[in-house]
């Protein structure tokens, strides 16, 4: 990826990196003062696994986009073995396609939760907290990994016909 969206990018990752490992730390921080809150001081934090479960979420899609830029996806690989050693830029292709498909897939079911979350004020069910808080970076993020997965098969030139690029992963 070159040019101003190669630059942009760069910063997206940069920025999700960063935000992933701030989550995750926000997450150790907040299990370790529960856990010694609880066990002694006989007060444990309230809504910790709530706030936990929202962290979590967090952590995971900003990585997501950190893993589609690097190409990362867990792959089972069932029948790969078998396309790509008779057709290896079908496969390539089927493959590539296939993660993108699943990430739109995703992205647009968060779209669809989040807009139900904002439209009926759903709250969770502990602190009460405004689902979008959490459902709409996640949807961002589910978004941003689609758009570089996409530009990702676009950049190597296997989606437009020209040279595909490597893919470890499979079907």
């Amino acid at each position: 990826m070159t040019g101003i969206f190669g630059r942009l990018v760069v910063v997206i990752t940069t920025f999700c990196g960063w935000f992933a490992a701030l989550m995750l730390f926000l997450m150790m921080a907040l299990t370790f003062v529960d856990v010694i809150g609880r066990y002694l001081l006989n007060a444990p934090v309230f809504g910790a696994a709530e706030m936990i479960q929202f962290l979590l979420a967090l952590t995971v899609f900003a990585g997501l986009v950190l893993v589609s830029l690097r190409d990362e996806h867990i792959a089972v690989e069932l029948v790969s073995p078998l396309i790509e050693s008779r057709f290896p830029r079908l496969h390539s292709l089927i493959v590539k396609l296939a993660t993108s498909l699943g990430l739109a897939l995703v992205g647009a079911e968060m779209l669809r939760q989040s807009q139900h979350a904002l439209a009926t004020k759903r709250v969770s069910i502990v602190l009460e907290w405004p689902l979008a808080l959490v459902l709409l970076p996640v949807t961002l993020f589910c978004i941003l990994a689609t758009v570089i997965q996409l530009s990702r098969h676009w950049d190597d030139g296997s989606l437009d016909g020209s040279q595909g690029g490597h893919h470890d992963g499979g079907l």
